[in-house]
């Protein structure tokens, strides 16, 4: 039974060495030059890599467009409202702050000074009214301790005008104030002097501790027996008129009662189905427009940087291996390609907005 266990243990090993040797020599075959390649590696001869770089293009540049059209779409408001309170926090976090609330006295405030910049064409913190940031806080009835605000305008992404608050002394004052503890954010879509643009509002305050003295009514012996007597009283009666009710009610009128009350439940499930249903294909939408605006640009940039590592391994090896035999077209087209590739991990998300004509200011 031993003898049996070893032979078939020893055949496997023998099998599993075969499979390790052909891996390696297709490996070989593929990367390094050699005398069964004629010392041309099969990935640098093939059209791997100008495929690879059309490919890398496409995935890069699809952004463009949505950077272009994104802002005038009805999600752009709540996306970008939703990455700047994040950007916001996550660099909070990272200096050692709190992380802000988000209140919806101050998510008015800053609505209502979005509307008044696009409805008299301003751009300040003060309107030509001379209304200022606070008086948008009390319209919206939020009582503050301390308060702060950043505006921007024409921006085509949140990490745009997150990154030129930050770049601001004044604004970082507010992004990295440890006196706030709460947030409002209004991103507007409209008309401004002629343009159609974006005006993002950003607010900070702390509230006011509201100090509420209670006072209690002491309620005599003799109040409560009164008010234990009229509680008992009633619910005798309604039990009473209960019992009368149910005696009235025939059994047809229960039938048709339990009828109607099985359609309703019916109806209703089915309207709460179709609403569930509705809600995830929008939250999905949602995530998907969401990963575009944050992540897709960084996705991207790890798979240049991977591409670009991989192919300037491949030119060492092919370089640098039997050093004396040496293939001039096959070196030139990969120093090519690597060049190309390293463009791509150049041009990332910032530069490609520079490069796309728009009016974008802070305040």
């Amino acid at each position: 039974m031993s003898f049996k266990i070893s032979f078939e243990f020893c055949t496997l090993s023998f099998e599993f060495t075969l499979m390790f040797k052909k891996f390696i020599s297709k490996l070989q075959i593929l990367f390094i030059p050699c005398a069964k390649n004629n010392y041309r590696p099969d990935f640098l001869q093939s059209n791997f890599l100008p495929y690879c770089l059309v490919f890398l293009f496409l995935l890069k540049f699809i952004i463009v467009p949505f950077l272009i059209y994104f802002p005038g779409t009805n999600l752009f408001a709540d996306i970008s409202k939703t990455i700047l309170v994040e950007l916001t926090n996550n660099e909070r976090k990272q200096s050692g702050l709190i992380a802000l609330k988000e209140n919806p006295q101050l998510n008015q405030a800053a609505l209502l000074k979005a509307q008044d910049i696009l409805n008299n064409n301003y751009f300040s913190h003060y309107s030509p009214q001379g209304k200022s940031p606070w008086y948008w806080f009390g319209k919206a009835n939020y009582k503050y301790k301390v308060a702060g605000e950043n505006l921007g305008i024409g921006f085509l992404d949140s990490s745009e005008v997150h990154q030129a608050w930050n770049n601001s002394p004044t604004h970082k004052a507010n992004l990295l104030s440890p006196n706030y503890q709460e947030i409002g954010i209004a991103v507007l879509q409209g008309n401004f002097e002629g343009n159609e643009t974006t005006i993002v509002v950003q607010l900070f305050g702390s509230p006011t501790i509201k100090k509420e003295t209670e006072t209690k009514k002491e309620i005599t012996p003799v109040e409560s027996l009164a008010v234990a007597k009229k509680e008992t009283t009633t619910s005798i009666a309604s039990i009473q008129e209960i019992k009368t009710q149910e005696e009235e009610i025939s059994q047809t009128q229960t039938t048709t009662a339990t009828t109607a009350a099985q359609k309703i439940v019916e109806t209703t499930e089915q309207k709460v189905a179709g609403a569930e249903e509705q809600k995830e294909k929008t939250s999905a939408f949602f995530g998907l427009l969401k990963f575009m605006s944050t992540d897709y640009s960084n996705l991207t940039q790890k798979i240049a940087f991977y591409a670009l590592a991989f192919a300037f391994l491949a030119l060492l090896l092919n370089i640098l291996i039997h050093i004396k035999i040496q293939h001039p077209d096959l070196i030139y087209k990969t120093v090519f390609c690597v060049f190309l590739l390293i463009l791509y991990v150049l041009v990332d998300k910032n530069v490609i907005i520079q490069i796309i004509p728009h009016s974008f200011n802070i305040y």
